[in-house]
């Protein structure tokens, strides 16, 4: 029984979320194709496809998990036969696949218009990292959401989170591997830019964990 009840909690929110993620991966594309318009490898088509993900990453986790936690849902939903990990599981996975779906199609598209357009292949590690860092962004803002309301630390995470993609890209140009081959016509894979790429998948994750083990230990949910 409450297996099939994660199962509709799950299908709910991602029927909820279906217009953020669609309208967020349509602008992302126009964006990635725009890109094409300039040799430059963050310019223009660059920032909007930057600008989509991070409308994507607020939107989803305020309308899908922090509304509902202002909205009370969770008394209602933790009266069913569901235990506080099975609720805070669904709600993660859905909004997890609401969001790296898009992130996914938007990668392949930022990837396909590097290779077609005048940006250097070379690039295209730099922009990898960089599309990594805003899923380990997103996590971060889920597990925030997940387990407070209060606008405070949500402002608070989404600033920083804002603030630090500059840093990060300033991070990833000031890179030896960048300065060497980015402007190469073959994408070259270095330890610097693979190491990032894992660490900021690997700390999306464990964010996730900590935040669904959190909400697990709450005795209350108001």
């Amino acid at each position: 029984m409450s297996r099939s009840i994660v199962r509709q909690l799950i299908l709910k929110d991602l029927f909820l979320l279906r217009w953020i993620s669609l309208g967020a991966l349509a602008g992302g594309v126009v964006a990635a194709g725009l890109m094409s318009l300039s040799p430059m490898p963050i310019h223009g088509g660059g920032v909007l496809v930057i600008c989509a993900l991070i409308v994507l990453n607020i939107f989803l986790v305020m309308h899908g998990v922090t509304q509902e936690r202002k909205d009370k849902v969770a008394l209602f939903v933790l009266s069913l036969p569901i235990s506080p990990v099975q609720y805070a599981m669904a709600k993660v996975v859905a909004n997890v696949i609401a969001f790296t779906v898009p992130w996914a199609i938007l990668s392949a598209a930022v990837a396909l218009a590097i290779d077609v357009s005048q940006v250097p292949n070379g690039f295209l590690p730099l922009w990898t990292a960089l599309l990594a860092y805003f899923f380990f962004y997103y996590c971060v803002l889920l597990g925030v959401g997940l387990n407070t309301d209060a606008t405070g630390w949500h402002v608070a995470v989404i600033i920083t989170g804002n603030i630090s993609v500059n840093f990060f890209i300033g991070l990833l140009f000031s890179l030896p591997s960048v300065r060497a081959h980015g402007e190469g016509s073959v994408a070259v894979w270095t330890a610097d830019i693979a190491g990032l790429v894992a660490a900021s998948i690997a700390g999306g994750i464990v964010a996730l964990a900590i935040a669904i083990y959190a909400h697990s230990r709450r005795t209350e949910f108001v």
